[in-house]
């Protein structure tokens, strides 16, 4: 089989390492009959001096060159490097083998024009560096085969490859290694724009601008809006702009009343990506006065919802309060008052002027409040005009990877377990149901070694390496046929009767 060499490439910071240092060699009376082995420092040199060929170290006879003492934690030491000085990452399809001091060697490959995806090159089995071949990869230790999409396929019985993130940073560089990125996603400035105009009135409003920016991970691209009108009411008289199809970018929304008789009008305005699972929606109103009616107070939205993660407060939404009627409208005044659970965390809201139009901005102060839902309810009054509502919801949810429990059958039942559920510091997790509603989750990788587990009939675990046991709580199994220690658990963070929970 013909084997395929790419170049190393270190890391810009990367230590100098040491050609004439001899690393220490070790002998392992139980692998190979004494096979010779590599400490930890003499794997990483050689990794990153050799990349993809064989270690240059002793051998047994029959060619079995012996693991290193630890293996490379790639995940949790991430570090940069900049592709546009590395040749095989100038053009989609291309690869590159990189690597760090501290780190194994990673295989970059480059999807798209800003999408790459990293494997690592220690075997699950022992972790020597595999190489590169044309059918994908193969350890040179005991000839575990793997495919171009890092799946194991014959040879030593193992893991697959674990994959490693490979992040794009706005400044061009990639960040390999770390937890597992966030996908991107569309985060608009506020949810709701309101224009006023009048029967009198024949040009169009005056523009707005509402900030488009990505609340996820990595680049956000492909945007794109499309607009859609209320069922039953006028259309054409919204007009929107996007400056940039990158975040981050600016919608520009003009109203413009033609023809349209006294009275209220809505569109929803729709923003995707082209690399975003889901869109955001920005509802916009259109307030057409009528000078010889009676003062009607109008708000911009009835609703206004906020997500945040445990710690950290959600940024500002902006309600507007117009006259939808003729005359003026005066003495503008709210009050809040509380749902369930937690009160005080809308405290901050504030109207900006007493008569209309002017704005009333909502401002939450998530900071201590536990995960949940709080709801509140502000209520706008003015002078001689019935008072109108806002319904305001603050969902808190716990930080990390997000598990949806019927996404897992197994989870459904005390005792069940499933693994490969996600990624927390680069590493895969694995979830068990404790009881109704306790839930505990741990890394899948075996302590010995680093190999990935296996589950086992959706109640336990194996590795695949040693035949090591473990049982749904992570713990070694007393009918384990391979004694290590029990697997490194991991915070779980569960409201009961809630369908997600969050692993960090």
């Amino acid at each position: 089989m013909a084997f395929s060499r790419l170049p190393v490439v270190s890391a810009p910071h990367e230590a100098p390492l040491d050609a004439a240092a001899s690393p220490a060699l070790d002998r392992h009376a139980d692998e190979c009959g004494g096979c010779a082995m590599v400490d930890r420092r003499g794997f990483l040199t050689r990794a990153s001096l050799l990349g993809l060929g064989a270690m240059v170290t002793a051998a047994c006879g029959n060619g079995i060159l012996g693991g290193p003492d630890t293996f490379p934690n790639i995940q949790a030491t991430p570090f940069r490097v900049d592709p546009r000085t590395i040749p095989g990452l100038a053009q989609v399809g291309g690869r590159a083998v990189v690597s760090q001091a501290d780190s194994g060697a990673v295989l970059v490959e480059r999807l798209s024009a800003t999408t790459y995806r990293g494997f690592s090159l220690a075997c699950p089995h022992q972790g020597t560096t595999v190489e590169v071949v044309s059918t994908g990869f193969r350890c040179p230790n005991h000839d575990a085969r793997f495919s171009t999409e890092g799946v194991w396929l014959g040879g030593q019985p193992t893991a697959d490859l674990l994959t490693v993130p490979v992040v794009l940073q706005s400044d061009g560089t990639l960040m390999i290694g770390g937890a597992a990125p966030a996908p991107p996603a569309v985060a608009l400035g506020v949810a709701a724009v309101g224009f006023l105009t009048s029967l009198a009135s024949t040009t169009a409003t005056a523009p707005q601008s509402v900030l488009i920016t990505n609340s996820g991970g990595g680049l956000l691209s492909g945007l794109a809006l499309s607009l859609s009108y209320a069922a039953n009411q006028p259309t054409g008289w919204l007009t929107i702009a996007l400056n940039q199809t990158d975040a981050p970018a600016t919608v520009t929304l003009t109203a413009n009343r033609g023809s349209l008789a006294a009275g209220n009008y809505s569109a929803t305005v729709r923003v995707s990506a082209s690399n975003a699972t889901d869109a955001s929606t920005l509802t916009v109103s259109l307030v057409v006065q009528d000078p010889n009616a009676p003062p009607v107070l109008q708000l911009s939205t009835t609703t206004a919802a906020f997500t945040t993660t445990i710690g950290l407060s959600p940024a500002s939404q902006v309600v507007q309060v117009l006259n939808g009627g003729g005359s003026s409208l005066a003495g503008l005044a709210y009050t809040i008052s509380y749902g369930a659970g937690a009160t005080g965390w809308l405290s901050t809201s504030a109207l900006s002027a007493v008569t209309a139009p002017t704005s009333l901005t909502l401002r939450p102060t998530a900071t201590g409040l536990a995960a949940g839902s709080y709801t509140a309810t502000v209520q706008v009054s003015g002078t001689g005009v019935p008072a109108k509502s806002i319904a305001v919801t603050l969902t808190v949810v716990a930080s990390g990877l997000a598990v949806t429990l019927a996404s897992y059958p197994a989870l459904a039942n005390i005792g069940g377990v499933a693994g490969s559920v996600g990624t927390v510091n680069g590493g895969q997790v694995a979830v068990a149901r404790i009881n109704a509603t306790t839930f505990a989750a741990f890394s899948m990788r075996c302590p010995h070694a680093g190999t990935t587990i296996n589950v086992v009939n959706g109640t336990s675990f194996r590795c695949p390496n040693h035949g090591a046991l473990f049982t749904n709580t992570g713990a070694l199994a007393s009918n384990s046929p391979f004694r290590t220690s029990s697997l490194s658990p991991l915070t779980v963070s569960y409201t009961p009767g809630a369908t997600v929970l969050y692993v960090s």
